[in-house]
């Protein structure tokens, strides 16, 4: 029987809520659905590989650090696949994706994580993609079963929390944009593209040291500790574009 009181609690608590937090949103998820555990993840892929903004899991440190071990590429190119589709992915339909996530579903399952396990794409923009992922313990048929009752109130809901987060960062980025100079702005976009400060200081007129003081200032702004995190969040947050043409 469905238990709709479940996902009205819930929402009425996501939409009381002054600002969310990913833990306590995950927890009282889990709880109230009797889950063995939750996973959700907010990313932005660019050609330097994959930028991690935000995510969150109650599964444990053991468990993520076994699940850490999986390494990259696969687990990073899994993530991609998943947050790419259109609808719900079962673990055990993993392998009709491709033989990545054949091998990373028989991997997690080495690891004696539960057995039952689905991933719900949610919406995103500027490049990014985000992904929920709830697990169980139930049987093959009490799974089905759970699935047919809760799938679309757990999907729903996911989408909902993540929709309070890009909000909030949204309202962070335009700050940094209005911040970052025109500049700033464009020695990343360059620096994305893979030039170097050489380059970049022919292509825009200025000098080398004047790139180099650029690039300084914007990884200040963006509370990044290299380049390549610089370009990755300028890319995150909307602020260059996730592919730049010669």
């Amino acid at each position: 029987m469905i238990d709709n009181n479940i996902y009205f609690d819930l929402l009425d608590w996501l939409e009381t809520s002054h600002q969310i937090q990913p833990l306590a949103f995950l927890t009282r998820l889990q709880k109230s659905y009797g889950l063995s555990g939750c996973f959700y993840i907010d990313a932005a892929f660019t050609p330097h590989g994959i930028f991690v903004h935000r995510y969150q899991h109650t599964f444990g440190k053991a468990v993520e650090k076994s699940i850490a071990h999986l390494g990259q590429p696969i687990l990073g190119n899994v993530l991609h696949q998943l947050m790419r589709e259109i609808e719900p992915v079962d673990l055990e339909d993993m392998p009709q994706l491709g033989e990545e996530c054949m091998i990373l579903r028989n991997k997690l399952r080495d690891l004696f994580l539960p057995q039952r396990a689905v991933s719900y794409p949610l919406l995103s923009h500027d490049g990014r993609g985000a992904l929920f992922i709830i697990a169980h313990t139930l049987s093959s048929r009490e799974w089905h079963g759970f699935r047919r009752c809760y799938d679309r109130d757990i999907h729903l809901l996911a989408g909902k929390f993540h929709a309070s987060l890009v909000k909030s960062s949204d309202s962070a980025k335009h700050e940094t944009s209005g911040k970052l100079t025109p500049r700033e702005q464009e020695a990343l976009r360059w620096t994305a593209a893979g030039k170097s400060y050489w380059e970049t200081s022919i292509i825009l007129g200025i000098s080398e040291r004047t790139v180099r003081y650029f690039m300084a200032n914007a990884r200040n702004k963006l509370d990044a500790v290299s380049n390549t995190q610089a370009v990755a969040k300028a890319v995150w947050q909307g602020l260059i574009p996730p592919n730049v043409q010669d």
